[in-house]
């Protein structure tokens, strides 16, 4: 009896939380300047990742704002590659007060001749979001299926990606299984990706796509609900003494 009234007041008393999930995708349109488009979301957006390719190695974004708010770029950004087929990688977030309702992504540029394009994804959850892993590893002059394994710490997650591929045809580049192409752009000899997960776990992810040994460089990203920690999963230590 005296178990089964403290997993009771247990399931009662469990600190509340939401999983991440993916809410809406947009997208600019190519172009060699600033870059701006219209994000609409689905739902109310706790979360906002934005990837940026630029067809060289050259750092050419000087910043990102989603509704006029600016946005963050995160560790490792810009991933930069410039051998061979050259491109580069930049990733923005805003993680809390994300505005409500369709708005404005705008990216500033100082390069004004390079062609690029960006893509945005926004997450839903019960609270602000944070990054619960982020990898900038990949930038190679040859590599098939390029990929790495995101840490999820058995927390629930949200992984996207952006990356720059040296396959000149879209056909060239695919998502690996359970994977999602939200966005592939061809740059003439080269291409760009915008892919998701698609399944919200706690299990690690692997993250990447399928190409051809050939140029590659990429930033993967994990979104999580800033109020799931460990701790979500496990009552407080019982203290000393046994329970029967």
């Amino acid at each position: 009896m005296r178990r089964l009234l403290i997993a009771l007041l247990f399931l009662c008393c469990a600190p509340a939380w939401a999983v991440v999930a993916f809410d809406a995708f947009g997208s600019s349109t190519q172009g060699t300047g600033n870059l701006s488009w219209t994000h609409t979301p689905a739902g109310t957006p706790k979360g906002v990742v934005v990837f940026v390719v630029e067809n060289d190695g050259v750092d050419g974004v000087t910043s990102a704002t989603y509704g006029g708010t600016s946005m963050t770029e995160c560790t490792g950004s810009p991933r930069q590659h410039n051998a061979s087929e050259p491109g580069t990688i930049h990733c923005f977030t805003l993680l809390a007060s994300v505005p409500a309702g369709a708005q404005t992504v705008s990216v500033t540029m100082s390069d004004t001749t390079t062609a690029k394009r960006g893509g945005s994804y926004t997450v839903t959850s019960s609270a602000d979001t944070s990054i619960l892993d982020v990898d900038a590893t990949i930038s190679s002059d040859s590599l098939a299926n390029p990929s790495v394994t995101m840490q999820l710490t058995a927390l629930n997650g949200f992984c996207s990606i952006g990356f720059h591929s040296g396959q000149n045809a879209p056909t060239g580049i695919t998502p690996l299984s359970g994977w999602t192409g939200n966005l592939e752009n061809d740059f003439g000899t080269q291409n760009a990706g915008w892919y998701k997960y698609d399944t919200v776990s706690t299990a690690d992810v692997t993250a990447g796509w399928t190409q051809g040994a050939d140029d590659a460089v990429m930033i993967a990203i994990v979104l999580k609900d800033s109020s799931e920690t460990a701790s979500s999963f496990f009552p407080a230590s019982r203290g000393p003494g046994p329970i029967y």
